[in-house]
Order: structure tokens, then C-alpha cells, then sequence
């Protein structure tokens, strides 16, 4: 199914509650799966639901229910992300180092490949006037 504005009001509402949620299509499958039925489901029967989401636009009765569960409780301005079972990792300092040492990786990674990209271009003579864009 290409893009299309025009979505089916359950798609709609699956995508705002997921939205207000701040999880993925999946996870709200999972949880929806979990409210409904009182127990988690199996990869097998939440993906064959989420299969029939997402390529043909067929929101089950569970998720539906849900979906609109959370967009009421948005109007009514008392949507418990908690309360409706979403868990947050908790914070740690092992997380924040782990993301400052990741973000100081990609940032070399990126800078060397700069380096290695203008190298390249000089070694070879490909960039005589001009290296990187806007090339004029």
C-alpha cells in the first residue's frame, strides 16, 4: 500500500495512540495483545496480526480497542502511560556513557571518512576545481 493521506480511521487511530504512547506499531501490538487476553502473545500470533496491519489496513478488534482507549484518555487529559502498561527503560549513568561513547564514535567515523574521501580525491586528481559540493 503506497503512502496515502487518506488512511482508514483505525490505521489513524492505531498511529495517533502509538504516537501519544511514544512506542513503535509493534509494541502497541504487543501491549494491546497483553490488555486484551491477559497474557503476552506468541511472535507468531502478534505478527500474523500486524502482517494483516500493515499490508492490507486490518486493525484487529483488540488493538482497535486500545487504540481508542488511549486517544480517549488523551481527550479527557488523563492518559497514565504506566497505567496502561508502557515501560520505560530507567535511566543509568551506564546508558549516558554508552551513548556519549557511541556519539564520539559515529563522530570519528564520519570525520575519517571526510578525510579519507578528500585524500582520495586529490591522490587521484578527480577533484580539480572543486571537492565537495556545491560545485559550481
Amino acid at each position: 500500500m503506497p503512502f496515502d493521506e487518506n488512511l482508514p480511521d483505525d490505521v489513524q487511530s492505531v498511529l495517533n495512540a502509538t504516537a501519544l504512547l511514544d512506542i513503535t506499531e509493534y509494541q502497541f501490538f504487543q501491549l494491546a495483545y497483553t490488555r486484551w487476553f491477559g497474557r503476552d502473545g506468541t511472535d507468531q500470533r502478534i505478527e500474523s496480526a500486524f502482517t494483516g496491519y500493515m499490508f492490507h489496513s486490518l486493525v484487529p478488534s483488540w488493538v482497535r480497542y486500545l487504540a481508542r482507549h488511549v486517544e480517549d484518555c488523551e481527550r479527557r487529559q488523563c492518559l497514565d502511560r504506566d497505567a496502561i502498561g508502557v515501560q520505560r527503560l530507567p535511566h543509568s549513568r551506564r546508558m549516558v556513557h554508552k551513548g556519549i561513547r557511541y556519539g564520539i564514535i559515529l563522530v570519528l567515523v564520519l570525520a575519517g571518512l571526510i578525510v579519507f574521501v578528500d585524500t582520495m580525491v586529490r591522490l587521484t586528481g578527480l577533484g580539480k576545481y572543486c571537492t565537495f559540493p556545491p560545485c559550481y
